[in-house]
């Protein structure tokens, strides 16, 4: 490379360099700017909250010395008479100590991971390759995905009660229900549909179905539901985070305030899946009928203690408040799992306890506590209709970590000797089997509702 070419790429190099320098000065300048104009904003906003006398307030007695304590204010004007239009002058108080807000909620919570339970297979599938995981035509009719993902309906009430007149001290009860959210899926067939429940064969090492509608085989039902609730119960302390002044205002022109809460907070989240199947044999040499339930159920109780934070930002006909708290506290996990058959030949009913995927290996209710951290955020914008009537809509984000559900403890592992009627005495492994599986939950979702002051 010649010099001169090398003197031109040295020169447009550094031209490079000092357009990219300029751009990023450019974002980090407007970054740093922004951050600025923010932090002013907070520190202006925190000054004028700690200040004791707003704009246009006399902080001098006429021909006395300057009042630096707004609380001896009342004392002061009674004991020298000074500024004869105001006699005395006392803490400001709050015209509503007493309120009630109810909210209707449409919130999506996390779903729910389940295995495959309900499969098919295209007509003319063999037997042995009938909705079986894996094959060739095999699809998934219900699960093997995330259920009870949709949008769930409920409600929250939440009072609250000033126990000072001027608002240092409240104390405050919420509870809110969020149900509905659930999930289900049918199908019955004479031979056709090909209908199948798909497991691992323990015993053979492979997967295989259990067989719901097969053409000369079996006539059958199934049918699977699910569904999650989520409720909780909170009763706090309130305590004004920062002194309140004294302040000459209208009579509706209430002051902003931040609040600390302190008390005890109770969640739940319960979770149900449940199969049945029935099924009627087409061999004639084995006629007879079969009736299959099972059910796996979860439960997930919080009892802690909940500490956080509420903002409240007034404004002529509108208020809008953000809300952070953390409950800390114990999980109890409990995890219920039943099963059982009745099989019906000539006549004769004999009920066995196990169904396909909860066998006498996993029957059972299992329970331990576990440590926990429960965050909630929220968003608040009320609109004044009244004095005492509010109208709000909002946002709500909780998050419940370490938690049980039911889709988790399903084991797809079986061993068919188990499968009533069992082979006695039992061989082979202990299968399926139970072990607590966990998983962390969320729900988020608008509020809309009104609020009644008094």
């Amino acid at each position: 490379m010649s010099a001169t070419a090398a003197s031109v790429l040295e020169k447009n190099w550094q031209k490079y360099l000092k357009r990219e320098f300029a751009s990023v000065s450019a974002r980090l300048s407007m970054i740093a700017i922004f951050v600025s104009t923010v932090l002013a904003i907070a520190a202006t906003g925190t000054i004028r909250a700690q200040s004791p006398y707003p704009p246009g307030y006399p902080n001098m007695a006429a021909g006395g010395p300057p009042i630096s304590d707004p609380y001896a204010m009342s004392s002061y004007n009674s004991q020298a008479n000074w500024l004869p239009q105001m006699p005395s002058f006392s803490l400001p108080t709050v015209s509503d100590r007493l309120y009630w807000r109810a909210e209707y909620l449409a919130w999506r919570a996390d779903g729910m991971e389940t295995p495959p339970l309900v499969t098919t297979s295209p007509a003319g599938t063999p037997q042995n390759q009938a909705g079986i995981l894996g094959m060739s035509g095999t699809s998934v009719l219900f699960g093997g995905n995330e259920i009870n993902n949709d949008i769930a309906n409920g409600f929250r009430t939440r009072a609250g009660l000033w126990l000072t007149a001027q608002g240092t001290w409240g104390i405050e009860a919420e509870y809110f229900m969020l149900n509905g959210d659930n999930d289900s899926y049918s199908a019955s067939g004479s031979g056709a549909p090909i209908l199948a429940r798909p497991f691992f064969d323990t015993t053979n090492d492979r997967q295989t179905a259990q067989l719901v509608s097969f053409p000369g085989l079996v006539n059958g039902s199934v049918a699977v539901g699910s569904d999650s609730d989520l409720k909780s119960f909170l009763i706090n302390a309130r305590a004004s985070m920062l002194p309140i002044y004294p302040t000459i205002c209208p009579p509706d022109g209430a002051q902003d305030r931040v609040d600390w809460i302190i008390g005890y907070r109770y969640l739940e989240l319960d979770d149900r899946l449940g199969v049945t199947e029935n099924l009627e044999s087409q061999v004639p040499s084995a006629p007879g009928t079969i009736a299959l339930s099972e059910a796996f159920e979860t439960q997930n109780q919080f009892n802690g203690l909940q500490l956080g934070v509420v903002y409240q930002a007034n404004f002529n006909r509108a208020w809008l408040e953000s809300m952070l708290r953390v409950g800390v506290g114990n999980n109890k996990q409990k995890v219920s799992i039943s099963g059982s058959t009745a099989i019906t030949e000539l006549g004769v009913t004999d009920t066995y306890s196990g169904g396909l995927l909860a066998q006498t290996s996993n029957i059972g209710t299992y329970e331990r506590t576990d440590f926990s951290m429960v965050p909630e955020i929220g968003l608040t914008l009320g609109f004044r209709f009244t004095r005492c009537l509010h109208g709000t809509i909002g946002y709500s984000l909780i998050y419940f970590p370490n938690v049980v559900r039911a889709g988790d403890q399903i084991d797809t592992r079986v061993n068919p000797n188990l499968i009533p009627e069992p082979n006695l005495p039992i061989s082979g492994s202990q299968h399926p089997a139970f072990s607590f599986v966990e998983t962390d939950y969320w729900a988020q979702g608008l509020s809309l509702g009104g609020e009644l002051r008094f």
